[in-house]
């Protein structure tokens, strides 16, 4: 296989930072680490200019996002040139093809804010060089987002049927995940476990987002497909002509599976520490989103769909800013700060599966002082 030129530039960076990486390492860090089945470009970019912006006064802050709700925020703040309100100059979205590669993308200089799967930013930071490691600055979804689509040709239990039951259908399958070591394939780890199966009774492949998870479902390729985000499990079972078989966050799925805040916002921390007043007008940015979510659903239903759900999914998406107002809002903290049993509960979850040794974790170390609630 031919090393792409991102892959060597991600690598001299890494190098830069002075960490000796191996070529097997760099491509397991940024995801790459095992079979991928219709993947598409590594990295792209997209947004427009997010409103005419001050050039003498707006500071250049970018932005790693994908498509969906996890990250509808992003896409509200570009529809409404909301960044130019906070004198912030992002151009353009950097899209990574997993969170685990827009670590790699934070660590290495190449952006400089993201939402990320909470244990995975926890991970990184533990891991991670002080200064260049990543912190957290907030707290995006107090909730799992996480499910498990089944293809249509597969033979799953009711709906009616418990977690256990559904987790063990998929004992011999081949089961989709973005990325090997992304949020997706964490998650599904502690549910097999919860499920009393271990993680080798499936086959796990890396197949990219949501838009690669369809086709490969659809061709037989994958059984099963992890999906990251509220709508677009959602999403992937309407296009596939398969099913949600398991919802994380339904009242029999075990308690250290359901109640996660697994949508964070990730900063480097020398961004957080030289530059506080960036980092925040970021968040406040975020906050506007925020409000126009819950006073302009329809309008963000719309964005939603037109970003996320390639203008196919604006029922999934009009459902999503309900569940938004009704289970997502009321638990967040104002400008999404970040209360410390919530992190001292996703440690305890790192720990679980073996990414976090006890201890590590340091509230005040992890969480800037004007990101604690």
């Amino acid at each position: 296989m031919n090393r792409s030129g991102q892959s060597r530039r991600a690598e001299a960076q890494l190098r830069a930072m002075g960490h000796q990486v191996s070529r097997r390492s760099l491509l397991r860090f940024a995801g790459l680490g095992a079979a991928v089945l219709g993947s598409s470009t590594v990295l792209s970019a997209c947004g427009a200019a997010s409103g005419a912006q001050n050039a003498a006064s707006a500071v250049k802050f970018t932005v790693a996002s994908v498509p969906g709700d996890s990250f509808i925020l992003d896409a509200i703040n570009v529809a409404n040139s909301d960044y130019a309100k906070h004198q912030l100059n992002v151009p353009k979205h950097i899209n990574p093809s997993s969170g685990v590669q827009g670590f790699q993308l934070l660590v290495s200089n190449a952006i400089d804010g993201m939402g990320a799967d909470t244990l995975n930013l926890m991970a990184t930071h533990v891991n991670g060089q002080e200064g260049q490691r990543p912190v957290m600055v907030g707290l995006r979804v107090m909730e799992t987002t996480y499910g498990i689509v089944g293809s249509a040709k597969g033979a799953w239990p009711s709906d009616q049927a418990g977690f256990k039951e559904k987790m063990q259908s998929l004992k011999g399958k081949r089961v989709g995940v973005t990325a090997i070591g992304a949020g997706g394939d964490l998650q599904l780890k502690l549910a097999l476990e919860e499920a009393g199966m271990k993680y080798l009774d499936v086959t796990v492949l890396a197949v990219g987002l949501a838009v690669q998870a369809i086709p490969n479902l659809k061709a037989d390729r994958i059984d099963a497909y992890v999906g990251v985000q509220w709508t677009s499990t959602r999403y992937v079972a309407q296009e596939s002509g398969g099913r949600v078989l398991v919802d994380f966050s339904a009242k029999d799925t075990p308690a250290i599976v359901r109640d996660q805040a697994v949508v964070a916002i990730a900063v480097r921390e020398d961004m957080a520490k030289n530059h506080p007043e960036v980092v925040q007008r970021w968040l406040a940015a975020q906050q506007d989103a925020h409000q126009f979510m819950l006073d302009e659903p329809a309008k963000a239903a719309k964005i939603l769909n037109d970003t996320g759900r390639g203008g196919k999914g604006l029922a999934i998406a009009e459902a999503y800013m309900q569940h938004y107002a009704d289970q997502v809002a009321p638990s967040l903290q104002p400008n999404f700060k970040v209360p410390q049993d919530m992190v001292e509960r996703m440690a305890q979850v790192g720990q679980r599966f073996g990414s976090i040794k006890q201890g590590s974790i340091n509230y005040e170390t992890l969480v800037p002082d004007f990101a604690r609630a």
